[in-house]
């Protein structure tokens, strides 16, 4: 036998144990050979579909024989041949020969480490007679196989009656999918060790993010980061204008990343650490590869101390820590080469915060090299907690319009890859466009969809409600926790349990979720959940099973509930558990508890989501306590989103006593103003700022209202020439229109001169009429940009930094100038500069220029030219002199 049959020998083994594995039948996993794939076949009732299945599967071994060939080309191309076979049969024999009955082995969080024991346990020796080079490719074939063999058993459709028909419809999708799957995979070498292990694993575990709309059943439960993930933008400090993640990335080593519930910092952390594991971040971070990713959520520490390095894997890599060489952890952060990924400052109780703080003092005062990330809600920490120690700070953004058409296109695009015909992909695609002409012609909409969460949750609830949206957030949630509690359960045929219906799932799980907040959990042991549901069950003899199936029902059907650590639950999204225990204390007239933590960030949302839930009488008297406090003016302000109606005489005297916190004099209290909407627009449109924080932070209120009335007030202060000024309405373009707020707002400019490098200042240029000298920075994706590189206003000055010859065919704006400048760029000649159709000076400071070909073009009107620290030659400004002899140079 050949190598190249004994690989596909080899591969089709590693298929037949993906299978057992997929079909997560113990008893057919407990046997060797290929009894799944047979039992499979058995299936069938269709000689074509029998002999589609085993293509399918002999597609699947080709698969791996692509990845395990480059092995033995690149690290074991000198064994003998017959070396290379022996090691290759052993491996097979190792697949043949062992059963997978464990119950373990079908544990949500498996990794190839943990199979690779396993199967050489179950058939032990298999290498004994291979000599040391033919032990050492054995070893990297069978872990490398186990890889293999995990992701195949999770790439292939949840089974259930009708996988099979799904799979062999949908074929070429499968292969695709799996092929691809395995190539995001890292490639292991002959000298890989635990290094490649953990990355494989962090690559495996992050790399996914959770649809909403789809339950932890459905055959299409997780997508890649790569499909769903789109790049988030911040500013510092909350000031100034936009930028995108990865470039306030790249110029920093520690920083502390503070957003709102629902904006996306846990999946930003998720991507982080799965770039990292797999080595392949964007051209602005490349000097992160080669890093290694420590994901610690401390939610899991909230009743517990926070982890020693030497704890660092508990959440991802618990199963492997036990192969961990001593000081691993310790050697990678003191070499500089670990990434800690900190998330959820705001979910340990406030009296650890302090702790918190000192712990990670001391981790960058003892290991000074380390990146580290660390994640909070506003409210959790000030934006200076962490600045004596080296943070800097990045205030995430609601995603701007564009933003959101990109998520929403990528949304449908994950959804799209468990469509099974072309009738469903249609459907989906007609969804995706009426939901975006949806957003683009309500205001309401556009204000929700800024949140990666509900822009999800938009994209899933317009899918299964056939094109039919809520009006606002409280609503939002209502009709979600309806699809996920009740409406595909019973769409999809799926058996309930008799008596537990949406109302009681409701009532479990919000009793649950406020228990936790009143108690300062994030997360609980199952025992004490489960006492806790027990609890409530007593009342409820109309529900017919057990605690333990009720429990089961909950977790793996509703779509809140997850267990992230063995043996320990909580709420998939805070944003839930706040809005359910926000519900039971109003249902249990809780308002008391509701008004006597109002001051503690953890409440915050659930006292903005009580006022909805509330009843008349309730309402007002959580309002009016509120006021009485005197310290919580500005969450009243806040809840005023979530209260669909209010007395009269209360809200006036709301109106006179928030009166008082405007201007604004901080940009979170402009948010939590703006949070308001219409309520407060007259109010801001009458106050008077009167010192540049005030003003910067009232167009911010304005803006983040996202009301289209705000434009003409925000437009009153666009001709102050102040730059912080101009920096804020810069900012707020990504929240409107682009060309209603450049109408509107941008046109009313008075400034002569803009510095141009990024999109936003690019997109504003197009409407300020009032420019006179304009500097085009050259950025990464300015190609992108063309559309508005060719609608720039007329200027006389134009000074061109760092543009690459190539990229500057973008410029489509025709420029008749009285100065041209350009600097720090490498030129053949002038060729590229055709956009110019006169000028009268050019200015070369830095870079290279080889030739002056091309200036006729400008004989009429050109008079001098200076070359400034240029490599221009001699030759080039002498053939100049020659072409143009007028010239003064």
């Amino acid at each position: 036998m050949s190598v190249e049959a004994g690989l596909i020998v080899l591969g089709t083994a590693a298929v037949r144990a993906a299978t057992k594995l997929w079909l997560g039948d113990h008893a057919i996993a407990a046997e060797v050979g290929g009894a799944a794939v047979d039992h499979l076949v058995g299936q069938l009732t269709k000689e074509r579909d029998r002999r589609k299945f085993k293509r399918l599967m002999e597609d699947f071994a080709e698969a791996v024989v692509d990845r395990i060939e480059p092995i033995l080309d690149t690290e074991f191309r000198t064994l003998p041949e017959h070396e290379q076979l022996a090691a290759i049969d052993a491996v097979r024999d190792t697949f043949d020969k062992a059963s997978l009955a464990d119950d373990d082995l079908f544990a949500a969080d498996l990794d190839a480490g943990h199979l690779d024991r396993l199967v050489r346990r179950r058939a032990p020796r298999q290498s004994a007679l291979l000599s040391a080079d033919g032990t050492a490719l054995y070893d990297l074939l069978l872990r490398e196989c186990c890889g293999y063999v995990i992701e195949i058993s999770r790439g292939l459709p949840a089974f259930s009656a009708n996988a099979l028909t799904e799979l062999l419809r949908r074929d070429r999708e499968m292969l695709d999918g799996i092929r691809e799957v395995l190539a995001r995979l890292p490639q292991r070498d002959r000298s890989a060790g635990f290094d490649y292990d953990y990355r494989q694993l962090v690559a495996r575990k992050l790399d996914h993010v959770e649809m909403f709309g789809v339950t932890l059943a459905d055959a299409s439960r997780r997508y890649p980061l790569s499909v769903a993930y789109i790049s988030l933008t911040a500013s510092t400090d909350g000031l100034g204008p936009v930028h995108r993640v990865e470039d306030l990335l790249a110029g920093t080593q520690r920083i502390f990343i503070r957003g709102e519930a629902g904006l996306g910092k846990t999946t930003l952390l998720q991507w982080i650490a799965v770039r990292s594991a797999l080595s392949d971040f964007p051209a602005q971070l490349t000097d992160w590869n080669g890093t290694v990713p420590f994901f610690i959520p401390l939610r899991r520490y909230a009743s517990r101390d926070l982890p020693a390095p030497e704890h660092f894997l508990d959440e991802v890599g618990r199963y492997i820590a036990d192969e961990m060489p001593a000081g691993w952890v310790q050697a990678k952060l003191r070499d500089g080469s670990a990434v800690l990924l900190i998330d959820g400052v705001d979910e340990l109780a406030a009296g650890r915060r302090e702790e918190t703080r000192a712990w990670l003092r001391d981790l960058v005062g003892v290991f000074p090299k380390i990146r580290v990330i660390v994640t909070s809600r506003p409210a959790g920490a000030p934006p200076q907690w962490l600045r004596d120690a080296g943070f800097s700070v990045m205030d995430l953004q609601q995603m701007s319009r564009g933003d959101v058409r990109l998520f929403v296109a990528r949304w449908h695009s994950a959804i799209r890859l468990g469509c099974v015909d072309d009738e469903s992909r249609q459907a989906l695609h007609s969804y995706e466009t009426a939901l975006l002409g949806l957003l683009e012609s309500r205001g309401h909409l556009r204000k929700l969809a800024g949140y990666p969460l509900l822009c999800a949750l938009l994209c899933a609830l317009h899918q299964d409600r056939r094109a039919t949206l809520p009006s606002n957030r409280m609503e939002l949630y209502e009709v979600a926790l309806q699809m996920l509690l009740e409406r595909r359960d019973v769409e999809r045929k799926i058996g309930t349990i008799e008596g537990l219906g949406r109302t009681e799932k409701l009532l479990l799980l919000a009793d649950l979720a406020y228990w936790l907040i009143r108690n300062g959990y994030t997360d609980v042991d199952v025992p004490r959940a489960t006492y806790r549901i027990s609890q409530r069950l007593h009342l409820m003899p109309q529900v017919k099973a057990s605690i333990q199936d009720v429990y089961r029902h909950l977790l793996e059907r509703s779509g809140l509930l997850r267990e992230p650590v063995e043996g320990r639950i909580d709420f998939v999204h805070r944003t839930f558990q706040e809005y359910l225990a926000a519900l039971d204390a109003m249902n249990t007239d809780d308002v008391g508890t509701v008004v006597q933590n109002g001051h503690l960030d953890q409440w915050h949302e659930v006292v903005v989501m009580a006022v909805g839930h509330a009843s008349k009488k309730q309402r007002e008297e959580l309002l009016g306590r509120l006021l009485e406090r005197g310290d919580l003016h500005l969450l009243v302000l806040a809840s005023l989103e979530t209260a669909p109606e209010l007395d009269a005489d209360l809200r006036r005297e709301i109106q006179a006593k928030t009166s008082r916190l405007l201007p604004p004099a901080s940009m979170p209290k402009a948010k939590a103003i703006a949070a308001a909407g219409e309520y407060v627009l007259d109010l801001l449109a009458s106050c008077q700022p009167q010192t540049i924080d005030e003003l910067t932070a009232t167009i911010r209120a304005l803006a983040e209202t996202r009301l289209e009335e705000a434009l003409p007030v925000i437009a009153r202060f666009a001709s102050d020439p102040r730059r912080r000024v101009f920096e804020e309405i810069l900012h707020c373009v990504s929240l409107f229109d682009e060309q209603e707020y450049g109408e509107t707002v941008l046109a009313k400019s008075t400034l002569t001169q803009l510095a141009v490098h990024e999109d936003y200042t690019l997109m504003a240029a197009r409407y300020m009429s009032t420019l006179r000298q304009l500097e085009l920075h050259h950025f990464d994706h300015a190609p992108e940009s063309a559309h508005n590189y060719s609608r720039l206003q007329p200027v006389s000055t134009l000074r061109l930094f760092g543009w690459p010859e190539q990229d500057l065919a973008v410029i489509g704006t025709r420029f008749r100038l009285a100065s041209l400048g350009i600097y720090h760029m490498e030129l053949d000649d002038l060729t590229a500069l055709d956009f110019v159709e006169s000028v009268a000076e050019i200015r070369f400071e830095g870079g290279t220029l080889s030739s002056f070909a091309g200036v006729e073009r400008w004989r009429e009107s050109l008079q001098k030219v200076v070359v400034v620290g240029s490599r221009a030659t001699h030759m080039a400004l002498a053939d100049l002199r020659r072409r143009m002899p007028h010239l003064k140079v």
